[in-house]
């Protein structure tokens, strides 16, 4: 086979597209690393399900639709993003937060940043952290969005 056929033969075989269950299985290790990570980073209150689905909406919103099949929503609580309550977290919990929030100046699901309207649409139900009293507004519920760009 000469150097011209190989070429060909290689861009030939870069254009077939790779089906989606290849891919997702290609990346479930990475994807198993980052939702050991958020659910280290986060604590006890996301469970390894919705970190999974957090981890595939951050990784490509195009995985929507099977985010949405692999979620069981709960009569009872409707989805989004609800806020925990710093005064009744206990201390531990408590200095642990401060000192990643020190560290990373925001919140775990704020730095994966899936946006709280792409967490109610895949029926997920997730609690945000409370923040202390004396820091400013970083979270993923009250995310500062930068101004709009002018196209003048």
């Amino acid at each position: 086979m000469s150097g011209d056929e190989e070429g060909a033969e290689r861009s030939r075989s870069r254009e077939r597209a790779v089906p989606l269950t290849t891919v997702r299985w290609l990346l479930a290790p990475r994807w198993q690393r980052r939702t050991r990570r958020l659910r280290v980073a986060h604590g006890p209150t996301l469970s390894y399900e919705v970190a999974w689905c957090l981890v595939a909406l951050a990784d490509d919103v195009a995985n929507l639709p099977y985010v949405r099949r692999r979620t069981h929503p709960v009569p009872s609580v409707p989805p989004g993003v609800m806020v925990d309550v710093w005064a009744q977290l206990d201390l531990a919990e408590q200095r642990r937060r401060r000192a990643w929030l020190e560290r990373h100046s925001r919140t775990p699901l704020h730095l994966l940043g899936v946006p709280e309207e792409l967490i109610e649409l895949a029926g997920l139900h997730v609690i945000e952290w409370a923040l202390p009293p004396d820091m400013p507004s970083l979270s993923l519920v009250v995310q500062q969005r930068p101004w709009p760009r002018r196209t003048d």
